[in-house]
């Protein structure tokens, strides 16, 4: 598979393989090399729908080989493989949790289920230059959090019945 902005042999275009476009190249770095989400990587390279356009791409056939490509050329250079980093992943989260290093234990295994894609950071970001606000600004931004996670919150208190007191007739 040549990479991209090389010409295809002949042979590869008798049988249909296509090359490789420089923004999916761009891509493939940003994503593989680049330590950046799917999405992310193709937000980055200028694709309009990253998430969906990111989904299409690692479904392209020609993205595909070139992407194991990569991780092939990462293998022989580094010694690196998933299966590898998982298993060292494995190990040092037992030794800790041996020793009684919960953290560090909990820490191993976020890394072995990201490594192995079973879990996926998901974060919404805000920014906002507080240093620019005044007091009122800042309260009124306070507030409209508090509003917001009010929204996103279900109220799992019970309702407190009227307590009635009983008095009994001393007759």
């Amino acid at each position: 598979m040549p990479k991209a902005g090389e010409d295809l042999s002949k042979e590869q275009r008798e049988i249909g393989l296509k090359k490789l476009t420089p923004q999916q190249q761009n891509f493939l770095d940003k994503y593989f090399n680049g330590d950046m989400t799917q999405t992310a990587a193709a937000r980055a390279v200028g694709y309009k729908n990253a998430s969906v356009s990111a989904v299409k791409l690692l479904r392209n056939p020609v993205v595909q080989e070139r992407l194991e490509e990569m991780r092939l050329e990462a293998r022989t250079k580094y010694g690196v493989t998933v299966d590898k980093s998982v298993r060292d992943l494995k190990k040092m989260r037992d030794e800790a949790w041996e020793m009684g290093k919960f953290g560090e234990a909990i820490r191993a295994e976020e890394l072995r289920l990201k490594a192995t894609g079973l879990l996926v950071n998901k974060s919404h970001v805000m920014h906002e230059d507080v240093n620019a606000m005044n007091r009122e600004q800042v309260l009124e931004k306070l507030e409209e959090f508090q509003r917001m996670a009010k929204r996103r919150m279900k109220n799992v208190t019970p309702e407190q019945e009227e307590v009635v007191d009983i008095v009994e007739d001393s007759e």
